[in-house]
């Protein structure tokens, strides 16, 4: 469990799956934000600075990808960390995965609180551990 509450922004259109990331991560110590959105998700990316942003792959008709990146080309959000969350990572092709992004985890769904609390820390403290590396042991363990 953290010792300082950390703020974690989830960005999901999946209701159900949002308040139970929510429960879970309150439960571990964060104070979880939701967002449904893209819009919604710079806005309050840039309003609150969260200190991880945890964000669904596919958001309706918007691209996980695209948001990230508009996270990154902002001054005001671009250090935020970002997790990727995702049931179709293993539909995509794998070298899109592997190539330098804007995103720091991978997190294949469903995950358990254990995962989800591990990406997290391990975006916090910069442990030694490469995200790659992370990534790997998250979606071909799961």
């Amino acid at each position: 469990m953290p010792h300082e509450r950390k703020v974690a922004l989830l960005v999901d259109d999946d209701n159900e799956f949002i308040s139970e990331l929510q429960e879970s991560l309150a439960l571990s110590g964060y104070i979880p934000v939701a967002a449904s959105n893209g819009r919604e998700a710079l806005k309050a990316a840039r309003e609150i600075r969260p200190d991880v942003i945890l964000l669904d792959l596919k958001l309706g008709t918007e691209n996980g990808f695209r948001i990230a990146d508009k996270i990154r080309k902002d001054p005001a959000t671009e250090r935020i960390p970002i997790i990727m969350m995702s049931g179709h990572f293993n539909e995509l092709d794998h070298s899109k995965l592997l190539a330098p992004s804007a995103v720091n985890i991978y997190l294949n769904k469903p995950f358990s609180q254990k995962d989800v609390v591990l990406s997290i820390q391990t975006v916090l403290t910069d442990q030694t551990e490469t995200s790659l590396n992370l990534m790997k042991r998250l979606l071909l363990d799961a």
